[in-house]
């Protein structure tokens, strides 16, 4: 089989790409590119003809390889070369295009999801601070992707004339599966923490996540803080019996003293390096710090107007950029100019960073509508007008059918963009996203309709 890896989380070896995979990887290459070009052009919507003619070419490709894999003897996991690589870049774009024409519920939508998923995970582990209630999401939106996965097996498994298995699916479950693993053993360490100590741990973590957001202000702004948040630690090290943290029911020692004992001694550390050292991140590392900052603002931005600016595959650049610099760890840690380990408040505070941007990637991907782009401008506008008509509802009082009237128009005029009781496309297709946009505007008219009422009764 192939390996779906992308370089900067794996630690095998590239291997040289052979003269039977080399058409291979140039054809991939090339699908990449065309993808990049259809990204980067704002001046048109997206076609699903081209996308779904350019991701049925990407399946041929990668039954090729897998059948060269297979001859070669190379058909193992471990193994990986460009062609992996250029492969899993060119099934995250797809993934992200899937989004903008609103194919959510599709298998290959679910790609990139995984992708940033694991990348959420493996910061978790990497640094330790997390509670289970940061795993819900996650969990929840996992579990969501392997009913789709477990629905689309169970219907090749149906059809005798499918024959092997769609790549997209050997992908997406090789991913998941991944996935599954890593929250298993996340939620693994925080399951041997006693009840009686849960509330200790949690607020460790809120400690240790605030000691780092201080550490990003001036000395002089963070220092009050940072000795409120002394005195909190040492009245949770004062709750220590013989240097061990007892159930209060019963006086026995509780389960998890090393999760929460080593948790109490990082935020000590961290504490006394915030209060002596002053600026967190050094000189030659600024630049990086710089750059994490700079992608988080943006992320921040899109979040906030991602409704009406956003195309998924805008995220395309900010995944590069963060595997970029995710792949300048080693061990999980960033290393100065010299090679050398930078001081743990620049790894807590880069780090910090690091799983911040990953998250909000994930966060704009899982806001995603179900709609095609070419939807989105009557989408956004029948939610502002639900939005509105709600306020009228709630706070508006008695109104006559001349208030009324504005609202009445912009509802007509919505409603009267369906052919036979569609929304077509400019090119006369009916777009992903119908129910969704029908939901809304029966909605409006059934808000419409009771405020109509209310105003015959007065």
């Amino acid at each position: 089989m192939f390996s779906t890896v992308p370089p900067s989380c794996s630690a095998a070896a590239e291997q040289p790409v052979s003269s039977g995979e080399q058409p291979i990887l140039s054809r991939l290459v090339e699908i990449r590119n065309r993808l990049a070009a259809l990204k980067k052009d704002r001046g048109n919507y997206y076609r699903p003809n081209d996308i779904v003619s350019l991701y049925n070419d990407l399946r041929k490709q990668v039954k090729h390889l897998q059948g060269v894999r297979a001859s070669e003897h190379h058909d193992d996991d471990v193994f990986k070369n460009r062609a992996d690589a250029v492969l899993d870049e060119c099934f995250q774009l797809f993934s992200l295009f899937y989004l903008a024409l609103g194919k959510n519920k599709e298998i290959p939508a679910t790609y990139v999801q995984l992708v940033t998923i694991k990348q959420n995970f493996e910061l978790m582990n990497d640094t330790g601070v997390y509670t289970d209630d940061d795993l819900v999401p996650f969990k929840v939106r996992l579990r969501e992707i392997r009913q789709l996965v477990d629905a689309e097996v169970a219907r090749e498994d149906e059809d005798e004339d499918q024959g092997e298995p769609k790549p997209e699916v050997l992908l997406v479950s090789r991913r998941l599966r991944q996935c599954e693993k890593e929250i298993a053993l996340l939620e693994e360490t925080t399951r041997v923490i006693a009840d009686a100590l849960m509330p200790v741990y949690e607020d460790l973590v809120r400690i240790r996540r605030r000691l780092t957001a201080l550490s990003f202000l001036p000395h002089d702004s963070a220092i009050a803080e940072a000795r409120e948040l002394q005195k909190r630690l040492i009245e949770i090290d004062d709750m220590r019996v013989d240097d061990r943290f007892v159930d209060p029911d019963n006086g026995a020692v509780a389960e998890g003293q090393t999760q929460v004992v080593g948790l109490l001694e990082e935020c000590f550390d961290r504490l006394h390096d915030l209060m002596a050292e002053g600026s967190t991140v050094p000189k030659d590392m600024m630049p990086l710090y710089e750059r994490l900052m700079e992608i988080r603002v943006q992320l921040e931005k899109l979040l906030l107007t991602s409704r009406w600016t956003l195309r998924e595959t805008d995220l395309w650049s900010y995944q590069v950029q963060l595997q970029d610099i995710d792949g300048m760890r080693r061990n999980g840690q960033f290393k100065d100019t010299n090679g050398e380990p930078a001081p743990q408040q620049a790894q807590a505070a880069l780090n910090f960073l690091l799983h911040k941007c990953y998250n909000l990637v994930y966060k704009l991907l899982s806001s995603s509508e179900p709609v095609a782009e070419t939807l989105m401008p009557v989408h956004n506008q029948l939610r502002t007008l639900r939005r509105c008509l709600l306020e009228v509802k709630k706070y508006g009082g008695p109104l006559s059918a001349r208030d009324l009237y504005p609202y009445q128009m912009k509802l007509s005029s919505i409603d009267n963009l369906r052919t036979d009781g569609k929304f077509l496309d400019d090119e006369g297709h009916i777009p992903e996203g119908q129910g969704v946009v029908m939901s809304l505007l029966n909605e409006c008219y059934d808000l419409m309709y009771e405020l109509m009422a209310a105003e015959v009764d007065e």
